[in-house]
Formats: C-alpha cells, sequence, structure tokens
C-alpha cells in the first residue's frame, strides 16, 4: 500500500526544483556547473519525491485503491504468482533500471519518467522484496522531501 510520506507542499516544490535543474543544464555557462554538481540524478530523485507527494491528493488515494482492488482481482481471478507477474515484475523492473541509471550516471529522460512512476508501481510488488523497496523508497523521499521543504521555509 502506498503510503503519503511527502507532503503536497513539498512535492510541488521538489517537482519545481526538478524542473528548474533541468533547465538550468541547458543554459551554455552553467552546464559545466551541473555537470560536476550530478544534477541530473538530482533531478530524477526530486522528481521521484513529487510524485510520491501525489499519494497526499485526493487524486492519489484513489489510485491507491484502485491499484489495491485490481491487485486483489488478479490474485483471486488467476492466483498468486500470476498476480505477481502481472503486478510484481514490471515493478521490479523500473526499480532495476532507476537505480541501474543512477548508480552508472547515465540518466536520461527515461529515468526521470521512471522516477515518476516508481513510487506508485513500488506499492505493487509484494512480499519482503517489495517491503524492502518501498521502505529504501520512503526513507529517500522522506529525507529528500525534509531538505527541500526546509530550504524553501514549508518545515
Amino acid at each position: 500500500m502506498i503510503e503519503a510520506a511527502v507532503s503536497s507542499a513539498a512535492g510541488g516544490a521538489c517537482a519545481g526544483s526538478a524542473a528548474l535543474l533541468y533547465y538550468s543544464e541547458k543554459l551554455p555557462g552553467l552546464k559545466k556547473i551541473t555537470n560536476k554538481l550530478h544534477t541530473d540524478r538530482a533531478q530524477a530523485v526530486l522528481i521521484a519525491t513529487a510524485s510520491a507527494a501525489v499519494v497526499a491528493t485526493p487524486a492519489g488515494s484513489w489510485w491507491n485503491e484502485t491499484v489495491n482492488a485490481i491487485d486483489e482481482w488478479a490474485v483471486s481471478l488467476v492466483g498468486e504468482w500470476t498476480g505477481l507477474l502481472i503486478t510484481g515484475v514490471p515493478a521490479l523492473f523500473v526499480a532495476a533500471v532507476f537505480i541501474n541509471d543512477l548508480v552508472t550516471r547515465k540518466v536520461e529522460h527515461r529515468t526521470r519518467i521512471l522516477g515518476a512512476v516508481l513510487p506508485i508501481l513500488a506499492s505493487t510488488i509484494p512480499g519482503p522484496i517489495g517491503d524492502g523497496i518501498q521502505s529504501a523508497l520512503a526513507w529517500v523521499v522522506t529525507n529528500v522531501s525534509m531538505l527541500v521543504a526546509g530550504a524553501f521555509g514549508l518545515a
């Protein structure tokens, strides 16, 4: 189940910060500085944090209920293993590609998109692996949101 770990205000500040970093690395005078500061990685993490903030909204609550209902329906209809294939395997793939892109510093547009869907898909990974990924993700987005909220005076 998705938990609201980030406030909507902090999520908005994270989304705005990610957009600012994205456009600042396009400026010729700042390109060297943004490259040294690894702003591409920061953008991906800020986008993931902003996406996690969607959970604090009514739309996020609706999405959470819908995903859980579909998952329960799939498990009851076709069995536990098929439910795992339908929901868990794509989410594990997204998590693996996102982490690999951050570690290898091969951050592209797809990494930013994966960062946006990762907090939502992570809730569909069943079992202890899913719990571990959700816990790690919650820790990261909570700390990032506290830092950004503090920087903008939202804390």
